[in-house]
């Protein structure tokens, strides 16, 4: 699964590489998620689904389903969710996950964008706090730019991550 999928290009890739994995986007606004949408269904790729609904309100015919949940360059309620550990907000990705389901975040945020910077360490100060919903901080570390370029976001490029601002890898486990 993809949160905060944007155009859903993740997701479209996924799906289109690997024929045996259900990839899943999930995108609170309809505008951008269209397009990886359509580029699907014209490659009648049936391993991709792309709903439109944000994070505080998702099915809850979709917990614990998932083995990994992405989350790439988030923004808005989705950004400030998962910078502040705020439990609207990571409740429901970590009731996304199985047992032991990987969460992988790439996170950047600057003053200059009205929020506070993200940094490595703030991240990995907020370690109980993901605890308090199931989830074990793994790693928080500055992303490569491999990492980057391997998330298709099309918001990354408008960003300028990595070369114009920082971006945060953050790997969070469901269970002890």
């Amino acid at each position: 699964m993809d949160v905060g999928a944007g155009d859903g290009g993740y997701v479209y890739h996924r799906a289109l590489r690997e024929p045996t994995t259900f990839a899943l986007a999930i995108d609170a606004s309809s505008d951008a998620l269209i397009d990886g949408a359509w580029k699907a269904k014209r490659s009648c790729l049936r391993n991709a689904v792309f709903l439109v609904e944000s994070i505080e309100q998702i099915p809850a015919a979709l917990a614990g389903v998932a083995n990994e949940v992405t989350v790439h360059f988030p923004w808005g309620s989705l950004l400030r969710g998962i910078r502040g550990a705020d439990a609207a907000v990571m409740a429901p990705l970590a009731g996304l996950l199985k047992p032991d389901g990987a969460l992988r975040i790439l996170l950047s945020a600057s003053a200059r964008d009205g929020y506070p910077d993200v940094r490595s360490r703030d991240i990995a100060g907020l370690a109980d706090r993901y605890a308090a919903h199931g989830l074990r901080l793994i790693e928080a570390r500055d992303a490569s730019p491999e990492e980057i370029v391997a998330s298709r976001s099309s918001w990354a490029k408008r960003l300028g991550a990595p070369m114009r601002r920082p971006v945060v890898f953050v790997r969070l486990a469901r269970g002890r």
